[in-house]
C-alpha cells in the first residue's frame, strides 16, 4: 500500500516538474523551435506522464474542465478519455448526479467544503502540500460498487498561480471485503469461544459420569478422552488417566499441569515414578498406600503436598475413580487434580484467627493475673526497697561504733567470727537487697509493660536495642536453663524505628525461646543478638542466632504455617511463628532464616523506620573472584548472583562490612587465590563472624584448595576450577537458601 500511495505522490510531482521546468527554460533554448511548439511539447510530455502512470487519474483545469483522463482511470470507470475531455463531467465516473468531486472543491478554493461532501472521510495529506485523501464508497462503479482511496492536490505554475488540479484513485475493495471478511471470522470465532466457554462452565460431575457409563468400549473410551481432554482444557483442574496395575503408570495429564507446576505432560508420562517422587516425603507413603487400596471401592479422594518447579510444596486434591472396561480389556483409573493451596490458606488462616482470639482472650486473662500478682508482689519489693537505705545508713553507724570499741572484743572468737568478716558479709547482703530488689522491680515493670494490650493504640517510635532488653528480662532467666553465652552486638547508631513497642518485643521473645528450646541439654548453648542499622533499606535488623540443632530442609517451607510444630509431644503449639510473621508483616517488615541441620539457625528481623514502607528482598549469591569474565559466566547462570572484583587495595573488612550491609547474601562463592587477601583467610574471618553461611571455595590449582596448616575453619565444599556450573548449581540445592 505505502508503494501505491508513494506511485500517486511521484505523479503529482512529475506533473509539476514538468510545468516549473517548462517555465524556466531559457530564451535561447526555444529559439530552435517556435513557442507553440514548446507549449504543444510540453503539453504532450505532461499528457504522457499521466497517460502512462499505473494509478487512476484525471487532471482539470483552473475553470474545472478535464485536460487529462489516463488509461488506468479508463480501466476503472469504463469511461473513454475523448467522451469526456474538455468538459466538466467529472463526475460522471462516481456519482449518479452532478456533484463537486474533491479535484473540484480544491480548484475553488472551498476546503472548508470538504467535511460536508466528505463527513469522516477525509484528511489531510501529510506528505503533500495543499493535498487532502480520502477513503469513500461509490455504488455507481462496477457492478456492486467500488471502494476507492483518493488524494487530490492543487498544481500551480512558476509564479504560484493556480493552473489546476489533479485527482488520482486506487481500488481497495478487495482489501476492504478481505478486513470485512477477517473482521466476520473475528467475530464469529469470538461467539464460537463464547458458546464453548457457556459449554465448559456447564460441564459437571454427572456429565463426567453419563459419558464414562455410555462408552464401554476401548474406542468409546478414547473418543471420550480426547473429547473430554478438550472440554477441561481451560478448567482450573488437571484432567489425567493412569493404568490400575503395577506402579500406576500416568497414560494422559492435561496440559494444564504446566501452568500450575511448571512441569510440560511429557514428563509424567515418560517417567513412571515423576508423579510419586515429587510427592512430600511425608505423604508419599500414606497416598501410595491408599492409591492401591482404594481400587477395590472404585473411587478415592485424598489431599497431599506436590513439589512444584520452584521447589515449594502446592497442595492438591485428587478424586479419581476405576473405569470398568469390557472383558479382556484394561481397567483404567481416570482422574482430577486441583490445587487447593489458596484454600488451605484460607482454612488454616481462619483457625489462626481463631486462635489468636482464644489467645487474646488467655492473655487479657493472664494480664490480669499478672497485674494483680505484680502489684501483690511491688508492695513488698517497696517495703524492702525503703528499708534498705535505712539498714544501710543503720550499718553504717553501727560499724563506726564496732570499729572504735570491739574490734578486738574476747566474744568475736567465741562466736568464730571476726570484725572484718561481719563487715564485708553485711555490706554484700545490703548490696544483694539492693540488686534483688531493683530487679524485682525492673521485672514487675515488664511484666506489667508485657501484658498491657495495645491492639488499638497508634503506632510510636520505639527504641529497638530496648525493646531488646526488654525481652531479655522477661525470658533471660528461661534461656539461661540450657544457655551458657548470651552475646549482644548492638550497634550505637540505630535509629529509633515506628511500631507498637509490645508486638515487636513479643516477637523478639518467641525467637529468643525457640533459640533455648533447639540447644540440646548438656550442649554448651550460644544464643548471639545483633541490631544493626542498613542505610540501603532504610530498616533495623535484628539477628538472633544459635548453635541449636537446626531446621532439616524438608520442614523449611513450613515452619511459618500455622499449627507446624516439631514440638508436639512437648506441648508446642505451632503458633509462635506464624503469630510472628503476621506481627512483622503488621509493620511492613520480613522475618528471615537461614538454618544449617546440626549447626543452628538464625533468625533475622527487617523493620523499616518508617513503619510503613514495605521492604523487597531476595536471596543473593555473593561471587568473589579476580577473573572478571569467569565471574561474568557466574552472573549469566545464576540472577541472583552479585559479583566481586578482587583488587590489590581489598581488606577482609570490606568483605565483612559488604555482609552486614547485604543481609540477603546466603551463600559465598569465592576463588582461593585473591589479589587483596587469600581465600583461607576470608573463610575464616567470614566463619568466626557468620558461622552459619556457607563458603564455597574453588581454585585451578588443586594444592591451594589444601587448608594452611594456621587455618581451622573448613568450606563447605571445594571445587577445582573448571568445574561444571551444573556441579556448582547442585551444591547450592543440597546446601539450601536462606528463606525471605
Amino acid at each position: 500500500m505505502g508503494n501505491r500511495r508513494q506511485t500517486k505522490e511521484t505523479s503529482v510531482d512529475d506533473i509539476r516538474r514538468q510545468t516549473v521546468r517548462l517555465k524556466k527554460r531559457k530564451p535561447s533554448d526555444r529559439e530552435p523551435k517556435p513557442v507553440e511548439n514548446e507549449l504543444k511539447e510540453s503539453e504532450e510530455r505532461l499528457k504522457s506522464v499521466v497517460s502512462r502512470s499505473p494509478i487512476p487519474a484525471f487532471v482539470i483545469s483552473k475553470d474545472h474542465r478535464i485536460l487529462y483522463w489516463n488509461k488506468a482511470l479508463e480501466q476503472l470507470t469504463k469511461i473513454r478519455a475523448e467522451d469526456v475531455i474538455g468538459t466538466s463531467q467529472q463526475w460522471r465516473a462516481f456519482y449518479a448526479r452532478k456533484r463537486p468531486c474533491m479535484a473540484d472543491l480544491l480548484v475553488s478554493r472551498a476546503q472548508e467544503k470538504i467535511s460536508k461532501w466528505y463527513t469522516g472521510k477525509y484528511s489531510k495529506s501529510k506528505l503533500l502540500d495543499e493535498a487532502y485523501e480520502a477513503i469513500d464508497f461509490f455504488p455507481e462503479l462496477g457492478h456492486r460498487g467500488k471502494w476507492l482511496r483518493f488524494t487530490a492536490a492543487i498544481i500551480r505554475n512558476e509564479a504560484g498561480d493556480l493552473i489546476g488540479a489533479i485527482e488520482t484513485l486506487e481500488d481497495i475493495t478487495r482489501r476492504k471485503k478481505a478486513k470485512e471478511a477477517l473482521l466476520k471470522a473475528h467475530r464469529e470465532l469470538e461467539e464460537r469461544v463464547q458458546a464453548r466457554t457457556t459449554e465448559l462452565a456447564q460441564v459437571n460431575e454427572a456429565l463426567l459420569n453419563e459419558l464414562l457409563e455410555r462408552h464401554r468400549t476401548q474406542k468409546a473410551l478414547k473418543q471420550t478422552t480426547d473429547h473430554l481432554s478438550l472440554l477441561l482444557e481451560s478448567l482450573p483442574i488437571i484432567s489425567y488417566t493412569r493404568k490400575t496395575d503395577g506402579p500406576f503408570n500416568i497414560t494422559f495429564v492435561s496440559s494444564t499441569i504446566e501452568e500450575i507446576t511448571g512441569y510440560p505432560p511429557q514428563c509424567f508420562i515418560d517417567d513412571e515414578n515423576f508423579w510419586a517422587d515429587h510427592i512430600h516425603p511425608d505423604d508419599r507413603s500414606r497416598i501410595l498406600g491408599e492409591l492401591k487400596a482404594g481400587q477395590a471401592k472404585g473411587t478415592h479422594r485424598y489431599s497431599y503436598r506436590f513439589r512444584v518447579m520452584d521447589d515449594s510444596y502446592r497442595w492438591f486434591s485428587d478424586y479419581w475413580r476405576v473405569v470398568q472396561l469390557p472383558a479382556g480389556s484394561t481397567n483404567y483409573i481416570v482422574g482430577a487434580w486441583q490445587d487447593v493451596t489458596e484454600d488451605k490458606r484460607i482454612r488454616q488462616e481462619g483457625e489462626l484467627r481463631l486462635q489468636q482470639m482464644i489467645q487474646t482472650h488467655k492473655l487479657t486473662a493472664l494480664g490480669e493475673v499478672v497485674t494483680g500478682v505484680a502489684h501483690e508482689i511491688n508492695n513488698p519489693v517497696s517495703f524492702i526497697a525503703y528499708n534498705v537505705p535505712i539498714l544501710e545508713e543503720i550499718w553504717n553507724t553501727v560499724e563506726a561504733i564496732l570499729s572504735r570499741s570491739s574490734t578486738h572484743h574476747p566474744e568475736w572468737e567465741k562466736r568464730g567470727l571476726s570484725y572484718e568478716d561481719v563487715c564485708r558479709n553485711m555490706q554484700e547482703i545490703i548490696q544483694a537487697f539492693k540488686i534483688g530488689a531493683n530487679r524485682i522491680s525492673r521485672v514487675v515493670t515488664s511484666l506489667k509493660e508485657f501484658s498491657r494490650s495495645d491492639e488499638t493504640a497508634q503506632k510510636k517510635l520505639m527504641s529497638v536495642p530496648e525493646v531488646i532488653a526488654g525481652a531479655l528480662v522477661i525470658v533471660g532467666a528461661q534461656i539461661r536453663r540450657t544457655v551458657s553465652t548470651i552475646e549482644q552486638d548492638i550497634a550505637p547508631d540505630v535509629p529509633p524505628v515506628c511500631g507498637h513497642f509490645q508486638k515487636i518485643e513479643q516477637v523478639v521473645a518467641n525467637l529468643l525461646i525457640n533459640a533455648h528450646q533447639a540447644i540440646e541439654p548438656g550442649q554448651k548453648g550460644l544464643i548471639t543478638i545483633r541490631c544493626r542499622y542498613i542505610d540501603s533499606l532504610n530498616a533495623v535488623v535484628v539477628d538472633i542466632e544459635d548453635n541449636g540443632k537446626g531446621v532439616e530442609r524438608n520442614i523449611m517451607d513450613q515452619i511459618f504455617d500455622p499449627f507446624f510444630t516439631t514440638r508436639r509431644d512437648r506441648d508446642g503449639t505451632g503458633l509462635g511463628l506464624s503469630i510472628s510473621y503476621g506481627l512483622i508483616r503488621e509493620h511492613h517488615g520480613l522475618i528471615s532464616v537461614l538454618s544449617r541441620p546440626g549447626r543452628g539457625s538464625r533468625f533475622s528481623l527487617f523493620l523499616p523506620v518508617d513503619g510503613a514502607t514495605d521492604i523487597s528482598l531476595y536471596p543473593a549469591i555473593l561471587c568473589i573472584d579476580h577473573n572478571v569474565k569467569y565471574l561474568k559466566e557466574l552472573k549469566a547462570n545464576f540472577v541472583d548472583a552479585v559479583i566481586w572484583r578482587s583488587e590489590a587495595q581489598d581488606r577482609l573488612e570490606d568483605v565483612l562490612d559488604f555482609l552486614a550491609q547485604h543481609p540477603e547474601v546466603d551463600i559465598v562463592v569465592s576463588e582461593v587465590r585473591l589479589r587483596g587477601f587469600n581465600g583461607w583467610t576470608l573463610l575464616e574471618k567470614i566463619r568466626a563472624k557468620h558461622p552459619l553461611l556457607p563458603v564455597i571455595l574453588y581454585s585451578t590449582d588443586r594444592k591451594a584448595l589444601s587448608p594452611p596448616p594456621q587455618i581451622k575453619a573448613l568450606p563447605d565444599f571445594t571445587l577445582h576450577k573448571p568445574f561444571s556450573i551444573d556441579k556448582l548449581q547442585k551444591i547450592i540445592h543440597e546446601v539450601g537458601r536462606q528463606r525471605l
